[in-house]
């Protein structure tokens, strides 16, 4: 085996254990650097491009699949820009799919509508849970369900 120490972008000192004695340490270092940005570029598609399985198993088809997502993405970008939209492409995808036969003006109208405002999740208080369920039992409202002998 052998021990190669290389520096990375930042300047960090990285070793790496190789078998490889016919190469040199700066060619082993730059293969390491390209297997990076090559896992890099496969966790950006991961992230960015919505392919959930592939429809074909060949290069043509695969490379075909690749591009047409690619081409995707740049188009919704597009219409990111071209909208000014500050929100995520998720968003401009599913508004998309609701809005495809209508003129792109209502889309973006669409787009930056502001819907009320939300309160968010609500938290449940128990004290006023019990308060309540309370006063359904005195006042008999629960009767039917207490005194039934259905099991749910």
């Amino acid at each position: 085996m052998r021990l190669v120490i290389t520096k990375d972008t930042e300047g960090k000192a990285i070793m790496i254990l190789t078998n490889d004695f016919t190469m040199t340490a700066e060619e082993i270092g730059d293969i390491y650097r390209y297997r990076w940005q090559i896992e890099l570029f496969f966790k950006w598609i991961k992230q960015h491009l919505t392919i959930k399985h592939l429809f074909g198993k060949s290069k043509a088809s695969v490379v075909n699949q690749l591009v047409i997502a690619l081409i995707t993405y740049c188009l919704m970008m597009l219409v990111k820009y071209r909208s000014a939209y500050q929100g995520p492409l998720l968003n401009i995808q599913r508004l998309l799919i609701t809005c495809l036969y209508e003129p792109f003006t209502s889309f973006v109208q669409k787009l930056h509508r502001k819907g009320p405002p939300t309160k968010g999740r609500q938290r449940l208080d128990p004290e006023q849970i019990y308060e309540e369920t309370l006063k359904q039992v005195l006042s008999g409202e629960m009767d039917d369900i207490l005194h039934s002998n259905e099991i749910f």
